[in-house]
């Protein structure tokens, strides 16, 4: 029912050699022409769900694929048809109990507006390899999607989980994405077909989504759920800037998912003796080589419209390296960068044995009690603070804020939302003056090549104090806020 497969991108000069690569003796090749349904208004790409009928050699197939909490795992329903074309049959869905009803009433609700939106036509070389304790299928597709108006073409390598272990997977896989320059590819054909067929260019934005967590789970599963919950909002994004089709929206909210990873990391690490400190070294590398982007980014769509508005004169930036696109592609697409994706995801499949006798949610308050604590302090000292201790103040209180969502549902509603509702005032105006303290020291160095940035420098120290004020009064009444129970 649930397939497993990674899939990666292969770069030009590397595919003829990987084609020789995976050449053996039991090798089969299939010619795969599919046809993806939908509605008119695309409401199954809406809820992430993809029906197909393909025509594997000479026995149509239909499939209907659908969302799980991990991104690189689908809930899978085959069901064969007869060897001539036929219609689209949804019944064995609407009375399979294993699909949640919510999915049914859809489909029953929509058969009748269902229709082919674009269809593929791939030639697909398979090899069945047998590694350590496990059966791992690859697969070479090359072909192309395609619409009435449009055509893409594809050049992708699956690995796919037959039987056996997530670890031996990856195992497998890792010598693979450094020889030959792989980099993982989270985009369904399905979803690529319905960005196609709607004429979208750029791939969607990936937002945080809210982590159910079950009281009954040990720390330890808590803490990968965590961690999953962070790539299902990572790898969304890091696909999108390693394909080359990305816009700052991307990376903004890949560095927020990297921070988050980070706040899980520090505050919730204790919970498992499998943490590689690597992880931490790396994200934190990863995160500062976003960073320097992000700075700029922020420069010029928030900053720039403000002194606009006052009369300021106007200045050039130095192009920010979302412009220098090749840079982030590159790095995303980096071994470094998909191997600690496929170490990180190798922990979160590894079966969970450790236990503790207290449950995760008293484990995790009490993380957040200390860290609240040490907020406390540095609101009552603020403005005597550097401005290295006061920038550490505003990531311990997003560390705080990070570690408080990952277990909210283990906690109370009500007190969860007027505790965050209480961390919102001093968390913006931190990073108001957090956003000022970098942006006088990018300007700073372009004073002598443009004169007219002492205007806004002039403007940003005014601003900057006013700012710094305001941090200290939002900390004082957050400190006054009873840490949670």
């Amino acid at each position: 029912m649930f397939e497993i497969e990674l899939k990666f991108q292969i770069p030009q000069e590397k595919q003829d050699a990987l084609i020789k690569a995976f050449q053996r003796k039991n090798d089969r090749s299939l010619h795969l022409q599919a046809k993806y349904y939908d509605t008119p208004s695309f409401i199954l790409s809406e809820h992430s769900i993809s029906l197909r009928q393909r025509l594997e050699n000479d026995q149509w197939v239909q499939t209907l694929k659908l969302p799980t909490e991990q991104k690189l795992k689908r809930a899978e329903f085959e069901h064969v048809l007869a060897t001539d074309e036929t219609e689209l049959d949804l019944e064995v869905y609407l009375k399979n109990k294993q699909i949640d009803k919510s999915i049914q009433t859809l489909l029953e609700q929509n058969k009748s507006l269902l229709e082919i939106q674009f269809q593929t036509d791939i030639e697909r070389r398979l090899s069945v390899f047998h590694f350590q304790n496990s059966q791992i299928e690859v697969s070479y597709d090359q072909g192309q999607i395609f619409t009435q108006d449009d055509r893409l073409t594809l050049h992708e390598l699956e690995f796919e989980l037959k039987q056996g272990t997530v670890q031996d997977l990856i195992s497998f896989i890792l010598p693979r994405v450094k020889r030959y320059g792989l980099w993982l590819d989270v985009r369904s054909k399905a979803q690529q077909g319905f960005q196609l067929a709607q004429s979208i260019q750029d791939n969607p934005v990936e937002f945080q989504t809210s982590l159910q967590l079950d009281a009954k789970d040990t720390a330890e599963i808590v803490l990968k759920k965590m961690f999953n919950n962070c790539l299902n909002h990572l790898l969304p994004n890091s696909t999108a800037i390693a394909s080359g089709n990305f816009n700052s929206k991307h990376v903004h909210q890949a560095r927020v998912a990297i921070r988050r990873l980070r706040s899980a990391i520090k505050t919730f690490s204790g919970w498992s003796l499998h943490i590689d400190p690597t992880w931490q070294t790396q994200l934190t590398e990863l995160f500062r080589q976003l960073g320097s982007t992000r700075d700029l980014d922020v420069i010029r769509e928030e900053l720039l419209p403000q002194l606009e508005a006052v009369g300021a004169p106007k200045f050039k930036l130095p192009e920010s390296e979302t412009t220098d696109k090749q840079k982030l592609t590159k790095l995303f697409r980096s071994f470094n960068f998909n191997y600690l994706i496929l170490s990180l995801i190798q922990f979160i499949e590894q079966d969970s044995t450790e236990k503790t006798k207290t449950s995760a949610h008293k484990l995790a308050l009490k993380k957040i009690s200390k860290l609240h604590q040490k907020i406390q302090l540095d609101a009552q000292n603020y403005l005597n603070l550097d401005i290295e201790a006061r920038h550490k103040t505003r990531k311990n209180l997003k560390r705080l804020r990070y570690s408080l969502e990952f277990v909210s549902s283990l906690c109370d509603k009500k007190a969860v939302k007027k505790y965050l509702k209480s961390i919102k005032p001093a968390q913006e105006s931190l990073g108001l003056y957090n956003d000022f303290i970098v942006a006088e020291e990018i300007l700073t160095k372009l004073v002598k090549t443009e004169p007219q940035v002492w205007f806004a420098l002039g403007w940003i120290a005014a601003e900057k104090q006013h700012v710094l004020q305001q941090s200290q009064q939002d900390l004082l009444d957050f400190a006054q806020i009873s840490t949670l129970q």
